[in-house]
């Protein structure tokens, strides 16, 4: 009869401790979702990326829209030379679009990995440089204004693909490995602050991090034209 009872009771106790926690899986909100600091990184990485071509989009049609202006008073105005205003517009072009050589101040940008020890349950990529990290820097140059960027050399262009390989990235089909050098030519101050301020996706990747990130400004940098297939 004890035993019986025994088994009455753990088998109610477990109806019991199965409603409990059929009701507390209830009661969690499911748009609270814990994920790694990794995924964070490219969740933050791909919002920023978004909110950057829509901005890119909406700079390119209020620029159109001064364009179609600009040509409409050429066409209007005799005294204008057409020809003068059309090669000015190329070269113009040539220089956003990477198609001719870019000179100027701006700031150099070195990024490697982290050389921290892995701290115990610490994720080993939390230590390494990934494409999304380039392309975050990428975009905070663009925003601050850069007219031309290059990645150890390489001429980025708008349509530019940058992708990650263990201790690598590839840039328009071309490998480099680390050091990762990325030149950016425009307003010094500017984009010095977006790499530099407390704010800044490089501050995350050091102080978060450990990444290494040295920015230095430069009155000579050098940026060639885009070669295709080079």
């Amino acid at each position: 009869m004890e035993k019986h009872f025994k088994q009455k009771t753990v088998v109610l106790a477990a109806f019991i401790l199965g409603i409990l926690i059929a009701i507390y899986l209830k009661t969690l909100d499911p748009s609270k979702v814990y994920i790694t600091l990794e995924q964070r990184r490219e969740i933050e990485s791909d919002i920023e990326y978004a909110k950057d071509e829509i901005k890119k989009l909406k700079d390119l049609k209020a620029e159109f829209e001064n364009k179609l202006n600009e040509y409409k008073e050429v066409a209007e105005d005799s005294s204008k030379d057409t020809n003068e205003v059309m090669e000015e517009e190329l070269d113009y072009l040539k220089k956003i679009s990477g198609y001719s050589k870019v000179t100027g101040s701006g700031v150099i940008v070195t990024v490697q990995d982290s050389e921290k020890e892995l701290e115990k349950g610490q994720n080993p990529n939390d230590l390494i440089v990934h494409d999304i990290d380039i392309l975050r820097i990428l975009n905070d140059l663009k925003k601050s204004g850069a007219e031309a960027i290059s990645i150890n050399g390489e001429r980025v262009i708008p349509t530019s693909k940058v992708k990650c390989s263990g201790a690598t990235i590839t840039v328009n089909d071309t490998t480099y490995g680390q050091p990762f050098v990325i030149k950016a030519i425009g307003d010094v101050d500017a984009l010095k602050a977006a790499m530099i301020s407390p704010e800044s996706y490089t501050n995350l990747l050091t102080e978060g991090y450990g990444i290494y990130v040295d920015v230095q400004e430069s009155n000579d940098i050098i940026i060639n034209s885009y070669e295709k297939n080079k």
